[in-house]
């Protein structure tokens, strides 16, 4: 039996002389060089998704950063999650198979948004800002979240927000604006 590209044996699961049937898997064979990687995609997003579209893609740590591109995007949604499986080929001799890579993709440009730490939101929709050295709590328009970040739009021209959130924190809280040099 011959393998139609040069790789590495990663898994046998079958000895010599073993009763081989129809349909069993033998094992698992990879290119070393060339890796494919599933993301999930919010179904919003799907139609900004490109097959081409270059990737930045980073480890865990952020320690190594790589280049791939999207190679299949799946033409449907999954019900359960809502999301769409798109494909992203990547190819670099520090990867190995099985490490867990992060993908950074560019969906869609905001224009008049902001990005903010995600414990700085109430609710998930308003922020505190500062008003004549009171806090006043204003309803803002979420456009996307991640683990740490949320991006916002919907905050005023020269609007002072909290830099870190304050326990305890009310509308119509008296604060004092702290400037660090």
């Amino acid at each position: 039996m011959r393998a139609p590209f040069n790789g590495v044996l990663t898994e046998a699961l079958v000895t010599p002389g073993s009763l081989v049937r129809i349909g069993q898997k033998l094992g698992e064979f990879i290119d070393p060089g060339v890796y494919e990687l599933e993301v999930a995609i919010k179904a919003a997003y799907a139609p900004l998704l490109r097959i081409g579209n270059t990737v930045k893609l980073h480890d865990m740590e952020r320690s190594q950063e790589y280049l791939g591109k999207v190679i299949r995007v799946n033409g449907k949604v999954d019900q359960t999650t809502q999301t769409v499986t798109a494909f992203i080929q990547v190819a670099d001799k520090n990867l190995k198979d099985g490490m867990y890579l992060e993908a950074d993709l560019m969906a869609k440009a905001e224009k008049d948004a902001y990005k903010i730490a995600r414990t700085l939101l109430k609710n998930n929709k308003e922020i505190y800002m500062v008003n004549d050295s009171v806090l006043k709590l204003i309803e803002i328009n979420p456009v996307y979240f991640d683990a740490q970040n949320a991006v916002i739009k919907g905050i005023p021209d020269k609007t002072i927000i909290l830099s870190q959130m304050i326990p305890g924190a009310y509308d119509g809280m008296p604060v004092k604006i702290n400037v660090n040099p």
